[in-house]
C-alpha cells in the first residue's frame, strides 16, 4: 500500500498500533532470557568450531549410504529413506552461511564473497569425507545475488534445496543489521521425493524495487514420471521483511518427451517484463506415463503486483475432452458445465461416465471445419467437440 495515500487519521493509528505492539513484545521478551545482541553476533569470526564439527558429523552419516539411492549399490530401505538427513544436513550449512554472512569486518567484502567462503569450507570438507562418492554428488552450492538478497542453492548426495538470506529494516527491537535467513524452499517437504534438481533464475524487479526470482524445482524418484514447480518469490524488505510466493505453477514430465499427435509447447523465458513458463500435467486422455496436454502461461512482471496474462494449449481441442471426463469422474456437475455446449450434455455424462475412466487409447477424427470426433478406449466411448466463438466445447456424447 502506498503510504503517501493513506488519510492522515488512518496513518496515525497504524502507527499507534506499531508502538503499542513493539511495546507488548518488549515487556513479553523481557521474561525470558537475552538475546544475544546485535554486536556481539556481529562479532562472530565466521563459522564457529562447534558448527562446523556438527556439518562434519552429518556427512559422516551419510556417507554410509550410497551417492544416490536409486544407484546400482543402493543402501537398500536406509538408503531410500534419508532424505530427512540430507535436509537436516543442508539446513546445518543455512546456519552457517548466516554466520559467514555476518562475520566482522562485514563490510570487508561483498556479502556473495562471504558466503562463498563459507560454502566452500563446506563443499570440502564434503570433497574429504564423502570422496568415494561422485564429485557431483557432494555437497555444493549456487548463490544468486539479487541484491539487497541472496538466493543459495545447495545440493548434497540426490537433494537440493534453496534459502534466501537478508537483512530486514527492523526486528523486534525496531531496527535490524545483521543478516537473516528469510526463507527457504518448502516444496520438498509436500513432494517427498528420492531426488530434486533446482534451478535458480532473477526475475525482473517490481516497479518497487524489490527483488524477485524464479525457482525451477524438478522432483522424482526411482522410476516413472517427474514433477515440475515453478516457485517465483519477491523479497520486501521493509518493516519485519517479507519473502512473498508470486507464482506458484505445478506440472509434469514424462518418461519421454515426444508423445504422437501432442507436441510442447512454448519456452521457459525468465528475462524481461514478460515472461513464459511451460509445463505439461498428467489427464485421463494420456495413454502411457506421459502427460499429453501442455500448456505455456504469460506472467507479466512490469509492476508491483505480478499479473498472468494468458495461457496457450498445444491441444486445446482436446482440452474439453479432459476436463469434462476429469470432473464427471469427481460428479462436479458445474465443472462439466463449463467445457459442454449444453446443459443436457453436461447431466448425462456426469451420469453415465464410470469411476476411474482411464483412455487407454485416443483416435481424433476431422468431421467438419473447426468439428472432431474423439473415441477412447478401442472406440468404446466418443465425444464430439467444436470451435465456437474462439473456444472448443463438447457437443455430444456417446458409449457403445
Amino acid at each position: 500500500m502506498d503510504h503517501a495515500r493513506i488519510p492522515r487519521g488512518r496513518r496515525a493509528v497504524r502507527v499507534f498500533r506499531s508502538v503499542i505492539f513493539r511495546a507488548v513484545m518488549t515487556a513479553v521478551l523481557g521474561l525470558f532470557p537475552p538475546f544475544p545482541k546485535a554486536e556481539q553476533r556481529l562479532n562472530a569470526q565466521g563459522p564457529q568450531p562447534d558448527s562446523m564439527a556438527d556439518f562434519r558429523q552429518r556427512l559422516q552419516n551419510l556417507a554410509e549410504l550410497s551417492p544416490d539411492p536409486c544407484g546400482p549399490h543402493f543402501g537398500g530401505e536406509k538408503g531410500w529413506d534419508s532424505t530427512k538427513d540430507e535436509r537436516r544436513l543442508l539446513s546445518r550449512a543455512a546456519r552457517t552461511v548466516a554466520e559467514g554472512l555476518n562475520a566482522v569486518p562485514a563490510n570487508a567484502r561483498q556479502p556473495k564473497e562471504r558466503a562463498a567462503e563459507a560454502l566452500k569450507k563446506l563443499e570440502a570438507l564434503s570433497a574429504e569425507i564423502n570422496g568415494a562418492w561422485p564429485e557431483e554428488n557432494r555437497f555444493h552450492f549456487q548463490i544468486l545475488d539479487i541484491p539487497p538478497a541472496l538466493v543459495v542453492k545447495m545440493t548434497i548426495r540426490t537433494v537440493a534445496r534453496y534459502f534466501v538470506y537478508a537483512i530486514p529494516d527492523e526486528d523486534l527491537s525496531g531496527k535490524s543489521t545483521i543478516w537473516q535467513e528469510v526463507g527457504r524452499d518448502d516444496l520438498s517437504f509436500q513432494h517427498d521425493s528420492a531426488s530434486s534438481l533446482i534451478e535458480l533464475f532473477a526475475l525482473r524487479r517490481a516497479a518497487s524495487g524489490n527483488a524477485r526470482f524464479l525457482a525451477r524445482i524438478e522432483y522424482f524418484g526411482c522410476a516413472g514420471s517427474i514433477g515440475v514447480v515453478h516457485d517465483a518469490r519477491e523479497w520486501n524488505s521493509k518493516g519485519m521483511g517479507g519473502l512473498a510466493r508470486v507464482i506458484e505453477q505445478e506440472g509434469a514430465l514424462g518418461l519421454d518427451d515426444k508423445v504422437p499427435g501432442f507436441p510442447h509447447i512454448g519456452e521457459l523465458r525468465t528475462e524481461g517484463s514478460r515472461i513464459t513458463l511451460p509445463y505439461c500435467w498428467f489427464s485421463a486422455i494420456d495413454t502411457w506415463d506421459n502427460p499429453s496436454l501442455c500448456a505455456v502461461d504469460t506472467y507479466d512482471l512490469s509492476g508491483d503486483s505480478v499479473r498472468f496474462r494468458s495461457r496457450i494449449y498445444n491441444r486445446p481441442d482436446l482440452l474439453p475432452v479432459a476436463k469434462v471426463l476429469q470432473y464427471a469422474e469427481q460428479r462436479d456437475y458445474l465443472a462439466v458445465r463449463g467445457y459442454c455446449a449444453s446443459s443436457e450434455l453436461a447431466r448425462r455424462v456426469v451420469r453415465e461416465l464410470p469411476p476411474d475412466f482411464v483412455a487407454g487409447d485416443i483416435r481424433v477424427i476431422r468431421t467438419g471445419i473447426g468439428k472432431e470426433r474423439v473415441e477412447l478406449g478401442d472406440g468404446a466411448y466418443r465425444f464430439d467437440v467444436e470451435r465456437r466463438d474462439g473456444r472448443w466445447l463438447a457437443v455430444g456424447f456417446g458409449i457403445q
